[in-house]
């Protein structure tokens, strides 16, 4: 687990003056350091306006993650660990009720707590990210130096959190026969026009707002570069000619698959408002 050089020194005073009971309660481990340290890794070197995670821990020690965007949404090279409970891709809970959490994580770790009936032991954010926002139970709140340098994880890629019967299919299917997961290539194999800067653009931009609307207009916007992303990753998977430039293709194109899929059965469903 990632962890900067500043919060690993916090960390090992904490432990040194911990009384050896609580210590052996946890087996050593404070599961609020793990959650802070998730949270600190997840929120490192973040370049898109208005993107960030928001980390809770329940009382009995469960850890549940959610981001500002989308519904299930996770950038790309983004690991969460074995355990970690996604709010917003947790199928359990209807789409449409995990669509109003939309750019407003805080909910969405309330609502998920909620919904299975737990409670909240403590919320992890930093001081901007809970401006606004009171999540009824302590906070702990991060600082620059709790980030640690590279905030890689190891753990679940994007497509098992959101998809894992597609992931498990995609990771059983031979080199050979992954074309078979595809559907037939156009006769025409020039690149389609690359669209995602503009596109994504337009799905940071609601988040620029504070009013209740911005949800529904970023959800929008947000299915439509899923579509545009399809579209690429399949043309990708098509003409790659790397085994592991296909696979990962693929894994891409599925992905945006279901995430755009979501998003159209949330706002098909009902408006949805923040």
């Amino acid at each position: 687990m990632p962890v900067s050089a500043a919060r690993a020194e916090r960390e090992a005073v904490a432990s040194a003056a911990t009384a050896g009971a609580l210590r052996r309660q946890h087996r050593g481990k404070d599961p609020a350091q793990l959650a802070r340290r998730i949270a600190a890794a997840l929120n490192a070197n973040i370049f898109d306006f208005g993107f960030y995670w928001v980390v809770g821990l329940t009382t009995d020690g469960t850890i549940v993650v959610a981001n500002s965007y989308g519904i299930g949404y996770i950038p790309a090279g983004v690991h969460l660990p074995q355990g970690i409970q996604m709010a917003t891709a947790d199928e359990s809970i209807p789409v449409v009720e995990r669509a109003c959490w939309a750019t407003y994580p805080i909910l969405a770790v309330q609502g998920w707590v909620q919904h299975h009936n737990q409670r909240l032991r403590v919320v992890i954010a930093t001081e901007e990210q809970f401006q606004g926002f009171d999540p009824g139970v302590a906070k702990i709140v991060l600082q620059p130096e709790d980030m640690p340098i590279d905030g890689t994880m190891q753990g679940r890629t994007r497509l098992e959190v959101l998809a894992s019967a597609a992931a498990a299919t995609l990771s059983a299917t031979k080199d050979d026969d992954l074309s078979k997961l595809l559907p037939p290539a156009q006769t025409d194999d020039t690149s389609p026009e690359d669209r995602s800067a503009a596109l994504w653009f337009e799905v940071c931009k609601p988040l620029m707002s504070t009013s209740t609307a911005r949800v529904e207009v970023h959800l929008a916007a947000m299915r439509t570069y899923c579509d545009h992303a399809m579209h690429l990753a399949l043309h990708k998977a098509q003409t790659a000619t790397d085994v592991a430039e296909q696979r990962a293709a693929i894994a891409d194109w599925v992905y945006w698959q279901h995430e755009s899929s979501i998003i159209s059965e949330a706002l098909e469903a009902a408006p949805v408002t923040g």
